[in-house]
């Protein structure tokens, strides 16, 4: 027939067109085998939980037959640079992210094969908790609490200014060694020596007119 086309070439072009759609299928087949996407490999429950110290973060979730799965995350959407790797072919995957920063949002995608998987184009995202600062227990000081006793200052009776124990500094010490022993403040010490520090006239002031008066007693 003329000007028409041949039985023979529209046969060609037919077997040309079908090998050509033949190969695209096959080879999109073969990929999505390889990679598992159609395998049941591909994740389902995807979840992120931080860690309580905000240093760290657990990724899990569950495939209907075995793979092993990589994490790839970071601080952005568009920086996925880290990568957590699975070191066994499982079903319930688990995959630790470490070290983190507290208080930050960070996101990540799932790899399987060389698939990857994200929450429908837009990647998963979790936030760290905010690290735990130590509270400093205060230091809590017992003081001892001392009894005051009256100072009393009536003849023969012991009061708070006197050197009693002879130690050449005046304290509490000196008013219980009074209490102890009994000594009166007009006493002469023993020995017959004048002792610094001594109230010797009774007036409840220390000075030089106490040395005095122990030395005219002495007499």
């Amino acid at each position: 027939m003329k000007g028409g086309v041949a039985p023979k070439t529209i046969i060609v072009m037919v077997i040309v067109i079908l090998v050509g759609v033949l190969s695209v299928y096959g080879v999109n087949t073969v990929r999505t085998y390889m990679s598992g996407a159609s395998g049941g490999m591909d994740p389902k429950s995807v979840l992120a939980k931080s860690n309580d110290d905000g240093k760290g973060a657990v990724v899990t979730w569950t495939s209907d037959k075995p793979s092993i799965g990589v994490v790839e995350y970071g601080t952005t959407p568009a920086s996925l640079l880290l990568r957590a790797v699975e070191t066994d072919s499982v079903t319930d995957h688990k995959i630790s992210l470490s070290p983190l920063k507290p208080n930050v949002n960070y996101y990540f995608r799932i790899r399987v094969g060389e698939d990857t998987y994200d929450n429908s184009g837009i990647p998963y995202s979790f936030k760290t908790k905010g690290s735990v600062e130590a509270v400093a227990t205060p230091t809590v000081v017992f003081v001892p609490t001392v009894a005051l006793v009256p100072t009393t200052t009536s003849s023969g009776g012991c009061n708070r200014t006197t050197d009693y124990n002879h130690d050449n500094v005046i304290n509490t010490m000196d008013y219980l060694s009074c209490l102890k022993t009994g000594v009166s403040p007009a006493a002469s010490p023993s020995g017959g020596a004048c002792v610094a520090g001594t109230d010797y006239d009774g007036n409840g002031v220390v000075n030089s007119l106490d040395r005095v008066k122990c030395l005219q007693n002495k007499k």
